[in-house]
Order: structure tokens, then C-alpha cells, then sequence
């Protein structure tokens, strides 16, 4: 158990010291690359004004080609929204190679056309609620409303996904865990998914926790309570399997993820397996951490299946070709799902 409690502390540890060596990476302004043309889908920055964070909040907003011609005007889409990860923001998936995959996931059948947002929770706010800014219901609520007011976006739960990577797909696990009412699948990819004690964390780490981001979210020292109350591992040991409705989950992780996020992921599969609570979980041979490590044609086609699978089983449709066709990347581990 020792052996297994280090392994999974060290990814903390390694974005301390990723922190120390690339402080540019907190910058916000580091330049941006295009947003592709696409086939199936438009693009606009857009924004919102947030009772949850007390100011105004940019997104990303994909629409299907399509929405605004008469035809479809009674048309409401399925939805997905995604989190960034730490440091990132709203343009980092449609700029840095997320957009292609989005668009090719509709092309080749895996994913419907759909309404798809990529959020801005903050740079270090890890989507967790504090009292002056409450970052969760900035999605769950502010972000949420917004979409339902002002597009054409199912209120369903089968026709809503929230999906995630790093630090985003930690709190895309979290929130569809503990608001399964809201989404009814989960995609989480390269998850930080951390000790289940912030004592166990090494002195370097609680030393850097304002620059982590970790003091502002958790306090200093870091308060066990909320800690425990953010982390996937910890939230999935008390969760009753009935309370999910059938949630669909899936994460994956690579084996050569520089901070070792690929073994709290494991203990993660460990512990829903262990309440019975049907999961695909993947581990990606060789693959590393998020975009730059191939990260997007690695990954998203399956989390997208998945996705889609939900989205097609609402129109009546099995679902069993998309999920059966999860993409061909090569070393990868079967993705091993648990029976409910």
C-alpha cells in the first residue's frame, strides 16, 4: 500500500517542479494559433456575464453547420462542454489540434452534430467553489443556463456530456459524479487524480502551493476536507452506484505521462470497479500528457464514441457501432470496462 500511495503523490510533485522550470507556462498571454477551417462545425469566441465568479467569463462555442437555416430552427442539439486544464483556457482546445478531432469524430460517425463549448474556469481555479468565486457553478450553473437560454440545446441529461483533460478532466469527473442530474457521460483524459490525504504531499509541493494554484483552492496549510471533497479517488469511494443513473464514464491515461497521472487513474478503475459502477477505463502504452504528446488523435476518437453512443441511443439507435469503434491507436491496452 506504501508503494502505491508514493506513485500516486508524484504527479503533484512533478508539476511543482514543471512549474519551476517553465514559469511561462502561468503567463496568460503566450500566443494562439488558428482556429482550423472545419467541415462540420463553426466557431466564435463568445461570453457571459457570471453571477458565480462576479465578472464576465469568455467561452468557445462550436455550432453545427446548419443550426441557422430554417430547416433546423425547431432543432435542439445535444451538448457537450470542456474543461481546460491547468494554466490553459478556452481557445487551448480549439487551437492546439482539438477542433480536427471534433470535426473528424462527425465526419467519421462517432459523434453527432451537436452544440460543443469550451469553457474558461480559470487559470488555477481548478473548478472548485471558494467564497468569492465559486468556479464550479460558474459551469453548473451560469455557463449551463446561459447555453439553454440564448441556443437551441437539449435539457436532457442523455443529451448532455462534460469532458475534460489534466486538472479539467479531474473536475469533469467530479462534477458528473456528484451532479449526475446534469450530464449522463463523462470523458476524462490524463486526469489528475491525487493522494487521498494532502498530508502524504511532499514539503516541495505544500511549499509551492500559491504558485500551484493549490492555496487559493484548498488554504495553507491545504484543508483535508476540501481536498478529499475535489478528488475523483476519494469522491468514488463513498458513491452509492444507484445515485449515478447510469452516468457513462470513461477516462484514459498514457504510461508515459511526465506526471505520473496514469496511476491515480488506475486506483481510480480500481475503486469504481470495486462499487460495481460500470466504467471504461483505457491505458494508453507509451502516451504521454495531454497535447503535447499526441494527445488528441490517442484519445478523443474513444471518449467521443462514448459520447455519441449516449447521443444515439436517445434517437432510438443501439448505439454498438460507435462504440465499438473506438479508433486504431496502436499500443494501446483494451479498454477495460466493468460490469454493472
Amino acid at each position: 500500500m506504501r508503494a502505491r500511495l508514493l506513485f500516486v503523490v508524484f504527479p503533484l510533485a512533478a508539476a511543482a517542479t514543471l512549474a519551476a522550470q517553465n514559469p511561462d507556462r502561468q503567463r496568460p498571454d503566450r500566443g494562439r494559433g488558428q482556429v482550423p477551417e472545419l467541415k462540420n462545425f463553426t466557431f466564435e469566441e463568445k461570453s457571459l456575464q457570471s453571477t458565480a465568479v462576479g465578472h464576465t467569463v469568455p467561452f468557445g462555442l462550436f455550432l453545427p453547420k446548419g443550426y441557422d437555416d430554417a430547416a433546423n430552427k425547431d432543432t435542439k442539439w445535444p451538448l457537450v462542454i470542456w474543461l481546460h486544464g491547468l494554466w490553459e483556457d478556452h481557445m487551448r482546445f480549439p487551437t492546439r489540434g482539438g477542433a480536427v478531432e471534433l470535426d473528424k469524430a462527425v465526419s467519421d460517425g462517432k459523434l453527432p452534430p451537436c452544440v460543443f463549448v469550451t469553457a474558461n474556469g480559470g487559470r488555477t481555479a481548478m473548478y472548485v467553489n471558494r467564497k468569492e468565486e465559486r468556479w464550479e457553478d460558474l459551469i453548473t450553473e451560469d455557463l449551463l443556463t446561459h447555453l439553454t437560454k440564448n441556443y437551441r440545446v437539449s435539457e436532457g441529461r442523455e443529451q448532455r456530456a462534460l469532458m475534460g483533460v489534466s486538472l479539467g478532466g479531474m473536475a469533469a469527473l467530479r462534477i458528473a459524479m456528484t451532479k449526475p442530474d446534469l450530464f449522463g457521460a463523462v470523458g476524462a483524459h490524463s486526469s489528475a487524480v491525487f493522494a487521498e490525504d494532502p498530508e502524504q504531499l511532499p514539503e516541495r509541493v505544500k511549499s509551492m502551493a500559491g504558485r500551484l494554484g493549490l492555496e487559493e483552492v484548498f488554504g495553507n496549510p491545504i484543508q483535508k476536507e476540501p481536498w478529499q471533497k475535489a478528488n475523483p479517488l476519494c469522491i468514488a469511494a463513498t458513491l452509492d452506484p444507484k445515485s449515478l443513473h447510469r452516468l457513462r464514464i470513461y477516462f484514459d491515461a498514457g504510461t508515459a505521462d511526465q506526471h505520473g497521472f496514469a496511476a491515480g487513474n488506475k486506483l481510480l478503475d480500481e475503486a469504481l470497479t470495486k462499487k460495481g459502477i460500470e466504467h471504461t477505463w483505457r491505458l494508453i502504452e507509451g502516451g504521454g500528457h495531454s497535447w503535447g504528446a499526441g494527445f488528441q488523435d490517442q484519445t478523443l476518437p474513444y471518449s467521443f464514441a462514448v459520447v455519441g453512443q449516449m447521443f444515439a441511443e436517445k434517437d432510438g439507435k443501439s448505439g454498438k457501432e460507435a462504440a465499438s469503434d473506438k479508433g486504431d491507436a496502436k499500443g494501446d491496452k483494451e479498454p477495460k470496462k466493468s460490469p454493472r
